[in-house]
């Protein structure tokens, strides 16, 4: 099963993982890691170490970033960097997080799909679950009002 880690500033990764946990019951190899305001970035690195170890079993992770080129992310490019270097293991690193990327990941993980096979069914389903309702009037005059 490929491991899911969720990293952003506050307390976002945790309410993406509480949510998803809302509408598909317990997770299973997902972490989360949050940078809160004055906290060491290289310590940030660590943590987001830390939080992939622990997922992995050896069947790759996804870790989901809130946005790119900051700080979760660029620490999460640091440890992949490095991960590689150590392990050959391969981070998939998906920015932009949103609920329906996180649910279609663990959906995934039941599937037993690879890490490097689900990035574009991720960022496909955060594209698609951004919609905007429009309420249009409707034209009363064919029904006679």
């Amino acid at each position: 099963m490929i491991g899911i880690v969720i990293a952003t500033h506050g307390n976002l990764s945790r309410g993406l993982k509480d949510a998803a946990e809302v509408v598909v019951g317990p997770t299973q190899q997902l972490e989360t890691v949050s940078l809160e305001q004055g906290d060491d970035i290289t310590a940030l690195g660590q943590k987001i170490k830390r939080a992939i170890e622990i997922v992995d079993s050896q069947e790759g992770v996804v870790v989901l970033t809130d946005l790119a080129s900051a700080s979760p992310y660029n620490q999460t490019v640091l440890i992949s960097r490095e991960l590689a270097e150590e392990t050959k293991e391969r981070v998939e690193l998906i920015s932009g997080v949103n609920l329906p990327m996180v649910i279609e990941a663990i959906n995934q993980q039941y599937l037993n799909a690879t890490s490097t096979a689900i990035h574009p069914l991720l960022i496909s389903q955060g594209i698609e679950g951004i919609t905007r309702f429009e309420l249009v009037e409707e034209d009363n005059e064919e029904d006679g009002f």
